[in-house]
């Protein structure tokens, strides 16, 4: 909103208790400022004795009465029925600054009601809300087969404790705040690039009711059956012409194809307009945290060791713990409640680069969202004076499985087989929500000391319906783990992630990679034709499971649908492996590498009798066509 001269105190008249955030005007307010201008919106603000700086912060709090004389203004300048629509206004970059919680746990519109009901106080405190979901369709006790509910009946209450800034005998304010509310309940679809919801106010505060009572519905990401309507009525035209002009079987013939091709557009329209909502609430929800950075202010001058400064008033920086070429880790402790975290600060160039700012966002972001116990915590992200930004995550006392690999040189299956299990579990957590790691390697594979394993750097992860960060042609990941598809730039899923967890286990077991080269070129395109050979031909001296062997060769398929289907169907894999009798630490002495017997039979690149034909696209990678 800008800024303005500061009020004296004795100008701002709000009156009663701090009561309701001021973001219930601010959305009104961006469009006065749009359409009306800048002084307009001032003056309205300064006419219901509120301090304009009080809106420009949406997270404040107003009182009651001083919110009802604003909504008075806006009602006066824009017309009864705008305070009941926000319109585009909803996910304008400045009225999002209340809403990063909600949109951290929400997927679809009906999470953001939910969200609304339980966390009323977040954004009043004079009333609560209740909720009562409608439309609801259970697919039985697959809760992949239950339908989003798409209406839902809100109720709002006074609070028994509020009779403070709430005049009942105040009719036309109640009836302000009660479009408001309306227009709030109605905006929430538009997160996700919907129309507005529809509210049916039923019953009405104002007008002597217990409660007001909306009934609220809104389209779905997906349209249901109208699509497959449209495919059962076309193949009953179609094929009630055919039948007319070839018979019986030809009219069934061409039903039949008119309705696979129907029923086809249909799912293609259904994912299509799924994808456009969270790609556009993914904006929105990035909108949101950058929001709610900017809102937190200035935190004070760093020198360029953190080390006994304070980040954000509240995490104390200790000791230096790790660093790379585009960040440091430090060790820190909340100042408040004492507990260790980890601070990860973008520093140098990196700080000012957009590509890694936007990667270590969206690291933040998923490993937020997929809340897995084998995937690091994140508590906060934030942005220092100097434009570096940093996470906070939680403190993980082990050491990285690189680092584990460098000292041993491989893992004895005994303890191996509950690592990869745990590695299984956090990528799918990850692949339910979308995301594909794509830089799956021992260096993101965290050994903590109670043995749970945990999957860190999201940062070059893939959204598989989000915006990517590359485009597609693009190599994007370490080439020794890198699947067949990813190294030619094509489209990658979650068995990519199977067959870079392949390479990893191999290279754990064995002490070796499946697949090596001298140039990254040349590494690129052995993956996509070099069948390596088992584990147990390579290491004969190991007592590595035969079962074990198994897996790890299938996840490292070349085609992708002849790897495990899912981290799950691995997990279940390895899970059916006895552990009894297997080693969890070999001796002291164990040969890191395969004795020369077995390594001669390790193919070179030129054995043609473990190459298969390139894949397509292989251009784009550098692999040579043979």
């Amino acid at each position: 909103m800008g800024t303005a001269p500061p009020m004296s105190r004795g100008s701002v008249r709000q009156g009663g208790k701090e009561e309701l955030r001021a973001s219930i005007l601010k959305t009104y307010l961006l469009r006065i400022r749009s359409e009306k201008g800048e002084r307009a919106a001032r003056q309205l603000l300064t006419n219901a004795g509120i301090e304009p700086s009080l809106v420009d912060n949406e997270t404040g709090w107003l009182s009651a009465q001083a919110t009802k004389r604003a909504l008075r203004g806006i009602s006066e300048l824009l017309g009864n029925e705008a305070l009941k629509s926000r319109g585009e206004w909803t996910t304008h970059a400045e009225a999002l600054g209340t809403q990063v919680r909600m949109l951290r746990v929400s997927e679809r519109p009906i999470d953001a009601y939910r969200y609304l009901a339980s966390n009323a106080r977040e954004q009043t405190r004079i009333g609560t809300w209740e909720i009562e979901e409608l439309d609801r369709k259970d697919g039985g006790t697959d809760p992949a087969k239950k339908v989003e509910p798409l209406a839902v009946k809100m109720t709002y209450r006074l609070r028994e404790d509020a009779d403070d800034g709430v005049d009942k005998n105040d009719h036309e304010g109640e009836e302000l705040l009660c479009a408001a509310r309306e227009g709030e309940l109605a905006s929430v679809p538009t997160i996700w690039g919907l129309p507005d919801a529809t509210v049916t106010h039923e019953q009405c505060i104002a007008k002597g009711g217990e409660a007001c009572v909306y009934t609220v519905s809104w389209e779905g990401t997906k349209l249901r059956m109208g699509p497959y309507a449209g495919a059962a009525a076309a193949a009953v035209t179609l094929g009630g012409v055919v039948a007319g002009v070839g018979g019986p079987l030809a009219g069934g013939i061409a039903a039949v194809l008119a309705g696979a091709l129907g029923g086809g557009a249909g799912f293609l329209w259904d994912r299509a307009r799924d994808d456009k909502a969270i790609r556009a609430f993914e904006k929105n929800r990035i909108a949101a945290l950058e929001r709610g950075l900017e809102l937190r202010g200035d935190l004070g001058s760093t020198p360029g060791d953190l080390t006994g400064t304070v980040l954000g008033g509240k995490y104390r920086i200790g000791r230096k713990i790790g660093s790379g070429g585009i960040g440091v880790v430090y060790a820190a402790e909340h100042t408040t409640l004492g507990h260790e975290v980890a601070v990860k600060v973008l520093r140098g160039a990196a700080a000012k680069d957009g590509g890694e700012i936007a990667r270590l966002r969206r690291e933040a972001y998923i490993q937020v969202h997929i809340e897995h116990p084998n995937v690091v915590r994140v508590f906060d992200l934030d942005q220092m004076p100097d434009g570096s930004i940093y996470v906070v995550m939680e403190r993980l006392i082990g050491r990285a499985l690189a680092d584990k690999l460098a000292r041993d040189g491989l893992l004895a299956p005994g303890f191996a087989i509950p690592v990869f299990i745990g590695v299984c579990r956090a990528l799918a957590a990850a692949h339910k929500k979308g995301v594909v790691h794509r830089d799956l390697k021992p260096g993101n594979i965290f050994l903590c000391e109670d043995g749970t394993s945990k999957v860190l750097d999201f940062g070059m992860s893939k959204l598989s319906s989000a915006e990517s960060l590359t485009q597609t042609g693009y190599t994007l990941g370490t080439p020794e783990y890198m699947a067949p598809e990813q190294c030619i730039g094509a489209n990658v899923e979650a068995r990519t992630d199977i067959y870079a967890l392949g390479v990893l286990m191999y290279e754990a077991l064995t002490g070796e990679l499946p697949i090596s080269a001298q140039s990254r070129r040349e590494l690129l395109d052995l993956h996509q034709r070099q069948v390596p050979v088992p584990m147990r031909t390579r290491r004969p001296d190991l007592p590595i499971p035969e079962e074990l062997d198994a897996a790890v060769m299938r996840c490292l398929k070349k085609r992708m649908p002849e790897r495990p289907k899912s981290a799950t169907e691995l997990e279940q894999m390895l899970a059916a492996i006895p552990l009894e009798g297997l080693p969890t630490a070999y001796p002291p002495g164990t040969s890191r590498r395969a004795p020369p017997a077995a390594a001669a039979k390790a193919p070179g690149p030129n054995a043609d009798a473990h190459t298969l034909p390139a894949l397509t696209n292989a251009p784009k990678a550098g692999a040579k066509r043979e």
